[in-house]
């Protein structure tokens, strides 16, 4: 991965974790090897990986299938599935909760988006009736 564009602010953790991810997803790292090459641990490199895309804008994507592991999503159809993936994973850990609670998906996601907003106001907001193509 070129780092030159980011290596003005970003941690020496962030700056190795960014120099073992490959580009492609064929070329994904797990989470063990990334941790073992770092000397952090599984959790901490998640932190790390989390920071990268949420505050330094990298799109790092995942997968759970072969090769599971992180990667530099180089692609338009890499996005989009790592995008669905996610999504997928929102959804099923919404339905979940709605069963705990015994209360619908809907009722469940609309308290989530609001203690969301509550918190972080100035990054993320959602934009209803958003119309990007990039974006299934």
């Amino acid at each position: 991965m070129d780092q030159m564009a980011f290596d003005f602010e970003l941690t020496n953790e962030e700056r190795h974790v960014i120099g073992l991810l490959k580009k492609g997803r064929s070329n994904a790292v797990s989470v063990r090897d990334l941790a073992v090459k770092t000397g952090l641990g599984g959790v901490a490199v998640r932190q790390v990986v989390r920071r990268l895309i949420m505050e330094r804008g990298v799109l790092i994507a995942s997968s759970v299938g072969d090769p599971p592991g992180y990667f530099i999503a180089e692609t338009a159809d890499e996005i989009i599935t790592a995008t669905k993936s996610l999504r997928h994973r929102g959804i099923m850990i919404l339905m979940r909760a709605a069963r705990l609670q015994k209360a619908s998906v809907e009722l469940v996601f609309n308290q989530a988006r609001l203690e969301f907003e509550e918190r972080k106001p100035q990054e993320v907001t959602f934009n209803e009736g958003r119309e990007d193509p990039a974006i299934p």
